[in-house]
């Protein structure tokens, strides 16, 4: 079975008739390096597949006259989002006043879909009384390669109604996630200094070490050397999980099965997959939980895996040769 994966933008809509519409979508080259000739087999054959849009419009309800939001999030320095009371609520609760009447609007806000997976995939956004689903673990399961469909089927849901579901949900948790990448990208750590730069805060001597680790890096064949990855992941989601190689197209299934059999590791990538693979599915763990038992977080486990996947991947094309 051929397949293919990518991101790219709806260009055009074309109703030809009641029967018939033609969809006209831009990829960018970079999205199908590796595919091509995979996307060329499937001239004229029929596919299936999905949009899912990168970008969540969310309604923010704001007071009319001074356009500020009602409902304010404050971030601790754990990253942990709670809502703030407004000011003026708190100043007529404490002298016991009635509440002030705020003519309200609501205005569309929107915010890119990899944000709110962040949010989620950290561990800290919250659950709602009516949506009693692991949307952790849903997000875990798109991030990973599976489909809406088969989500949906494995939850006992129609696919139409779980999407709406889910879009109801990012929508929901928008703002606050928001707020958190505000957070996020404030934090020193967020982005590794580079090699010759002293590291805030830091003796001397661990910056000398750090410095030196730099350099006997460099002095490798640059050819293994991944390129560098600009798309703002956090400290310890990098290196070596930022391998840019095309990834082989192998069936999700085919490959855990040859994981669990073959048990491959790479010392590059020091965790030991297929145990923890193993452990996911007798025991019903996401790799959220997973990666607390192994000092992980949740974004750095879910890029190593990425990158395991695709070296699994390459050894399997390659007939079992690493």
């Amino acid at each position: 079975m051929s397949y293919i994966n990518f991101k790219g933008t709806v260009k055009k809509i074309n109703l030809k008739s009641a029967e018939e519409t033609e969809i006209t979508i831009s990829i960018p080259a970079s999205e199908l390096d590796g595919q091509y000739n995979t996307l060329q087999s499937m001239l004229e054959i029929k596919v299936i597949g999905g949009l899912d849009s990168q970008i969540v419009t969310y309604k923010v309800l704001k007071n009319a006259r001074t356009g500020k939001p009602i409902t304010k999030y404050t971030v601790d320095d754990g990253g942990m989002v709670s809502v703030a009371k407004p000011e003026g609520e708190q100043l007529s609760m404490d002298l016991g006043l009635p509440l002030e009447k705020v003519e309200v609007k609501a205005d569309p806000e929107q915010i890119d879909l990899d944000i709110i997976q962040d949010f989620i995939l950290s561990g800290l956004a919250p659950r709602f009384d009516d949506m009693q689903y692991d949307f952790l673990e849903i997000t875990e399961r798109l991030a990973d390669g599976d489909t809406y469909l088969k989500i949906a089927a494995d939850v006992g849901m129609g696919v139409g109604v779980f999407v709406v579901m889910v879009d109801e949900y990012r929508k929901r948790v928008a703002p606050m996630a928001a707020k958190w990448d505000e957070w996020r990208k404030g934090q020193v750590n967020t982005v590794p200094p580079k090699a010759d730069e002293p590291v805030e805060g830091q003796p001397d001597d661990q910056q000398n070490e750090n410095q030196q680790e730099s350099q006997d890096d460099t002095n490798t064949d640059p050819s293994e050397q991944p390129e560098p990855d600009d798309s703002g992941k956090s400290e310890g989601d990098q290196n070596p999980d930022t391998d840019t190689d095309p990834e082989p197209v192998v069936d999700k299934e085919e490959l855990e099965e040859y994981i669990l059999k073959a048990r491959p590791t790479f010392e590059d990538i020091p965790v030991d997959f297929p145990t923890l693979l193993q452990q996911r599915r007798e025991e019903g763990k996401t790799w959220m939980q997973i990666a607390k038992t192994i000092g992980l977080t949740s974004g750095q486990i879910t890029a190593k895996w990425t990158a395991y996947k695709k070296m699994v991947a390459k050894q399997m094309k390659n007939g079992g040769a690493a």
